[in-house]
């Protein structure tokens, strides 16, 4: 059936064998409304349990008739109103559009700041804001992005990963000295590891096939030793060993949870209904080191160290002790992170990735890098410990 050509002011019942998506290229996703968000607009509650989307998307797809509200085995109603309120338990069908993935990377001139370079690999201080490399939603203006530019100019080489194509000769390039800005080069990333969007610091890009095994290996070895810092909302401790798996949480799943330990009530800090969803999730072990260095009485700062490298681990640990991040989003607290928002124009979670040692990938030489705190999570750390910068030269500078 063609939803276009129905007038969908009003929400529209049929039977179970129709067919539903609006797009021949999507793919549909199920939610089952939780306790917490009973009586909301069906809008907001696909936003609150797919942060990847956001409201105004989720209006587009329940305008555009790609939400259905299942009633049974035999009905299912296709709603078209962003304002209908959902009850807990209601069953959400959503279809999303599939997204084209481009096969090939475009370079842009972006800002890159450089810690360390040679011919197998480049060392970044990542900025805030930026993703590390092409997904949905962040197509261009990513990590990778600025790399393919980056390389083809580089005095230490391209390496192996960057090659122009056919089309993209050095001739091309007559009236563009700074490089490749604008133009589409092959580009198979060195992706070591990641780090979130919002969070700073230490990144490694392997240059060459060789190099990339090492570094690999390095990292799954877990021989590679990760610091952090990270601004949180009350004091997490001195020497604390944090060893709690983490698995994905069941009703939020672009959300990451510590795993209830069914031996101790509410030790996820979740709701019990949610606790039921998946009683046999175990997760996977991970293992955080906390360390305060400073706390005012609300706020204190955190080195972190991480032995293991699971998604979102530092700022689930952090949650998990009551201790969040602050400017955390999606797992810290909304006042505080207003408050940051409204005095200092910063959204994002406070958290830098400030140290990284590890053996050289091809000559095995130990390194450590050390990467400084972006100007925004500097001027809230000062303010929490105004002596920092004498005790703690290292971390301030």
């Amino acid at each position: 059936m063609d939803l276009e050509a129905l007038n969908l002011d009003e929400d529209v019942l049929f039977d179970a064998d129709v067919e539903f998506s609006s797009s021949a290229s999507s793919n549909t996703i199920t939610l089952v409304v939780p306790d917490d968000l009973d009586g909301k607009r069906v809008d907001a509650v696909i936003a609150a349990m797919e942060p990847s989307l956001s409201r105004s998307v989720c209006g587009n797809l329940v305008a555009d008739g790609n939400v259905k509200l299942v009633q049974g085995d035999k009905q299912f109603l296709i709603l078209s109103r962003k304002s209908h309120k959902v009850s807990a338990g209601d069953t959400l069908n959503v279809a999303l559009p599939n997204e084209e993935k481009p096969t090939e990377i475009i370079a842009q001139d972006l800002p890159l700041d450089i810690l360390y370079e040679d011919e197998h690999m480049i060392v970044l201080n990542k900025a805030a804001g930026m993703v590390v490399h092409p997904a949905a939603g962040n197509w261009d203006g990513t990590v990778v992005n600025a790399l393919a530019h980056y390389l083809t100019n580089s005095p230490f080489g391209a390496g192996e990963f960057v090659g122009p194509d056919t089309d993209f000769k050095a001739t091309d390039q007559a009236d563009d000295p700074a490089g490749a800005n604008g133009e589409v080069v092959s580009f198979r990333p060195g992706i070591v590891h990641r780090l979130d969007k919002g969070t700073t610091g230490i990144l490694v890009v392997a240059k060459t096939t060789q190099s990339l095994g090492a570094l690999s290996t390095a990292f799954a070895d877990r021989t590679v030793k990760k610091t952090y810092l990270a601004v949180t909302v009350g004091n997490p401790g001195k020497r604390v060993a944090i060893d709690k798996p983490i698995g994905r949480h069941p009703v939020h799943r672009q959300r990451m949870r510590v795993v209830p330990d069914p031996h101790r009530k509410d030790s996820s800090g979740i709701a019990p209904k949610d606790r039921l969803t998946a009683p046999t999730q175990k997760g996977r072990r991970a293992l955080s080191y906390v360390d305060t260095l400073a706390f005012d009485g609300k706020l204190g700062i955190a080195q972190v160290r991480i032995e293991t490298g699971r998604t979102h681990q530092i700022r689930v640990h952090l949650q998990d002790r009551n201790t969040p991040i602050y400017g955390d989003d999606v797992y810290g607290i909304e006042a505080w992170n207003k408050r940051l928002s409204k005095t200092h124009g910063i959204t994002r979670p406070l958290l830098h990735a400030y140290k990284l040692e590890l053996n050289h990938p091809i000559t095995g030489e130990e390194m450590v890098f050390k990467a400084p705190m972006a100007e925004d999570m500097k001027e809230i750390a000062t303010r929490i410990w105004p002596t920092g910068a004498e005790e703690a030269p290292h971390i301030f500078r």
